[in-house]
């Protein structure tokens, strides 16, 4: 019986923070860094001071529990943006991952896919080697990788699965690499798209500045760019969404006029938040005069021209809310938000837009499905909830 072989050598792979190990300089796109790269602000952080959000938002919520910061406590932030430069990288398409020989995993273009991955051990070529507590991520390249001399990186992994994440995460990435000239000699790459994917970019882009499409699970990329609005900028949003605003409402040419002006953005039918009486306020809104809409059979040109058009929209918390980018400034937004899965995400939108945002807050979940990944428990993930709907009629009512 011949002894078992022992695997090649590999590397440990750790996430680390982009500042934490790359020197910020002026511009990366001047001069090719040392490893492990280096990182520049291209957008400078922007804060909401507290009385003008509270002056902004104070009062117009409701609900049970009503969070201080539906009321505009402690200010709102509008996140800096930098751009990352790294040669010699590896990058997995279909998780944002970039990581290099040193097994340095940077952490604003992984961060999203940790929810799937917290181990790192979906990545191609990782396998987690040890026992007990001392597991670890090992990355062994495998043979035959093809190899990028330069690109940008702007497909998170949320983008990749999440209507929202892609529109006010990866688009702002890829706007703001263009913007700073890199995509000229760094041209733009993604993994396999599905077909929203590509009209929101025909929107944006047209059809002359397409990225290429990267149908190989890992490639190696001799000097890759990406900005870290990548990583969650949905929760902070600052320009330039303004310009992916721009650009797409500029190619969609929506009629202002046309269309629904108030509208109920239905989740009836989903599995995964279930709002179990919803068929019942669907009913109450039919008869106060709303359009009951479900975006997920519109096209997102039909999308655009919903939101654009509309001057009231009630909604349950969702992916379908990132087309409130759209709404025109005065619109106004009201968002059903079960206790477990409250963000703040829809309301800076909102005040970025100017749009008049409000919330009502209803206590869950009434039950959960346990959901674990990797052995982590991801929890809100799947649950059922319920809104007390004289309460919020009543709230609607008087916000109306």
């Amino acid at each position: 019986m011949l002894p078992k072989r022992a695997p090649p050598a590999g590397s440990p792979l750790t996430v680390v923070f982009e500042e934490d190990v790359l020197p910020r300089v002026e511009s990366v796109l001047a001069d090719r860094p040392r490893a492990p790269g280096a990182i520049s602000q291209a957008i400078a952080q922007v804060i909401v001071d507290e009385p003008e959000a509270r002056a902004l938002l104070g009062g117009r919520s409701g609900g049970v529990d009503v969070p201080p910061w539906a009321f505009g406590a402690n200010g709102v932030l509008r996140s800096r943006v930098d751009l990352v430069r790294a040669p010699d990288v590896w990058h997995a398409p279909a998780y944002g991952a970039l990581f290099n020989d040193q097994g340095q995993v940077f952490h604003k273009a992984i961060h999203e896919a940790l929810y799937l991955t917290p181990t790192l051990g979906l990545l191609p070529g990782v396998t987690l080697e040890g026992e007990g507590g001392d597991v670890r991520p090992i990355f062994r390249a495998p043979e035959d990788v093809p190899t990028l001399e330069r690109a940008t990186v702007f497909m998170a992994w949320g983008g990749l699965h999440n209507y929202g994440h892609f529109l006010i995460d990866c688009l702002p990435a890829l706007v703001t690499a263009i913007q700073a000239g890199a995509t000229e000699r760094f041209p733009a790459i993604a993994p396999p798209m599905l077909p929203w994917h590509q009209e929101l970019l025909s929107l944006m882009l047209g059809e002359t500045q397409r990225p290429r499409v990267i149908e190989a699970p890992l490639v190696r990329i001799q000097d890759a760019v990406f900005a870290t609005a990548m990583d969650h900028f949905l929760h902070a949003p600052n320009a330039p969404l303004d310009q992916v605003r721009e650009r797409i409402l500029a190619t969609a040419a929506v009629d202002p006029d046309a269309g629904a002006k108030k509208i109920y953005v239905s989740r009836l039918g989903s599995l995964k938040r279930i709002l179990v009486n919803e068929a019942e306020l669907e009913a109450e809104l039919t008869a106060r005069g709303f359009t009951i809409v479900k975006p997920e059979t519109l096209s997102v040109r039909e999308q655009v021209a919903l939101f654009h058009q509309a001057e009231v929209i009630v909604a349950p918390a969702g992916a379908a809310l990132a087309n409130v980018l759209f709404c025109r400034p005065g619109a106004k937004i009201i968002e059903l938000q079960p206790s477990n899965f409250i963000g703040v995400w829809v309301r800076n939108i909102a005040l970025m837009v100017g749009v008049d945002w409000r919330a009502f807050f209803a206590p869950s979940p009434l039950s959960e499905t346990e959901v674990f990944l990797e052995g982590h428990h991801r929890p809100n993930a799947e649950f059922s909830w319920r809104l007390d709907l004289a309460a919020f009629l009543a709230f609607l009512d008087a916000s109306l």
